[in-house]
């Protein structure tokens, strides 16, 4: 088995990002809101959905005719 330095390190910073919080995931979540709201970096906004007709077409390009 390989084991990768970078998820190692990854690991290990997970591991203690959540001791600090004794593993409470409300506590996790308020800090990570807390700090999105301190960001000044902009946040990337997800597409918008794509219709389903427009979906459908896509998709009908790719079937397997017989």
């Amino acid at each position: 088995m390989i084991i990768d330095p970078i998820v190692e390190q990854l690991h290990k910073q997970r591991e203690e990002y959540m001791e600090r919080f004794q593993y409470d995931l409300d506590a996790v979540v308020r800090d990570i809101r807390s700090r999105e709201g301190a960001s000044t970096s902009p946040l990337q906004e997800p597409p918008p959905p794509v219709p389903s007709e427009k979906r459908l077409q896509r998709s009908a390009r790719f079937t397997v005719r017989r």
